[in-house]
């Protein structure tokens, strides 16, 4: 997989050492780097996951988030915890290339890169630049960053900003019945699974160069002080960024547990019919990562999950159709005329 470089072609800034450097470098535009280098941490996971609840424990542990929040609603009611402009701008780019937020296709890289791109990578310099300046680490949650990876890899390389990833990880069970309250059929776990998938697969491997810490969902809620502990030590923060007094704070007053509606195991996905294999073997390997082995640099990790994004592009096809065919229902569904549209559709099967 491609990897980006700075511009003399050598490691992305902040790079691990002990990784190869990557064949085919992505090329950037020149743009002026600040005098120090800053850290980000990248919020990342599939919808219903606790994105939110992970990126308030950064805050716990004195990542810098920002100030202006996308509000609070019945969707989430303890708070989103993401940068406004940040995610509208996420959001910008998304739709730049056709991606709805239930989309499941998959994303070419080349899609997210070149002269279409730059305006957004700009303004991007722009909002960091201009809400972050002089913080040593900040971070952004927007639970889809995977998906559009390749547009942020140049922004953060041209401001020698080192990247960090966490992923908020839940049971696909539990993922597919918290989105059921919320929209019965994005809930169906078929279909709950293959933007699982989407938000979770095809770039992970990009993230290798770099730190990445796996949170899972239910151990969070159970025992938050050791998992922040842990989440701390991979990422490597320093400790005098949160007092003990704010993490206690983060688990006694922050965290509801009235908030997690169901809890399964691993093995409950053996007996789910419903349940896409590849995301049931998918989860269990990064499950794996949660609890600390192996650790997210180790190769023997990175070989299996080759195997898991080797499925995964099998699946394109089939992704690709589907997307379309949604799309043309949205379509439908949209349009004044859509119920007499969509029996035109219907015509041809009708008189068979």
């Amino acid at each position: 997989m491609r990897k980006i470089t700075d511009r003399a072609g050598s490691r992305p800034a902040g790079a691990r050492a002990n990784q190869h450097t990557p064949m085919n470098p992505v090329s950037i535009q020149p743009f002026p780097e600040p005098a120090s280098a800053q850290r980000a941490v990248f919020v990342i996971g599939a919808g219903r996951s606790g994105t939110s609840t992970v990126a308030r424990a950064l805050a716990a542990l004195g990542v810098e988030l920002g100030q202006d929040f996308k509000r609070a609603s019945r969707k989430n009611p303890t708070g989103f915890f993401e940068d406004a402009e940040l995610l509208e701008l996420s959001k910008a780019v998304r739709k730049r290339i056709g991606i709805r937020a239930d989309s499941v296709r998959l994303i070419d890289a080349d899609e997210l890169q070149g002269d279409a791109m730059n305006d957004p990578q700009n303004k991007a310099r722009q909002l960091i630049q201009r809400k972050f300046p002089n913080v040593p680490i900040w971070g952004f949650k927007y639970g889809r960053t995977l998906r559009i990876l390749p547009f942020w890899e140049p922004v953060l390389a041209s401001l020698n900003i080192e990247p960090s990833f966490v992923i908020a990880l839940r049971n696909p069970l539990s993922v597919a019945r918290s989105r059921a309250r919320l929209d019965p059929r994005r809930g169906h776990q078929a279909v709950s699974d293959l933007e699982w998938l989407v938000s979770i697969v095809p770039y992970l491997g990009r993230t290798r160069p770099y730190r990445l810490c796996v949170v899972d969902y239910d151990q969070l809620i159970d025992q938050p002080v050791a998992e922040l502990s842990r989440l701390a030590q991979e990422l490597q923060l320093p400790p005098d960024l949160a007092p003990l007094e704010r993490i206690e704070a983060y688990a006694d007053e922050f965290l509801d547990r009235g908030l997690r509606h169901t809890r399964f195991s691993s093995d409950d996905l053996n007996s789910a019919p419903d349940l896409n294999p590849v995301v049931r073997d998918a989860y269990r390997l990064l499950l794996e990562l949660a609890a600390g082995s192996p650790a997210s640099g180790d190769d023997a990790f990175w070989q299996r999950w080759q195997l898991i994004e080797k499925r995964v592009a099998e699946l394109a096809p089939m992704l690709s159709l589907i997307d379309a065919r949604e799309r043309e229902r949205c379509r439908l569904m949209l349009n004044p005329l859509g119920p007499l549209q969509a029996f035109s559709m219907l015509k041809p099967w009708l008189r068979r």
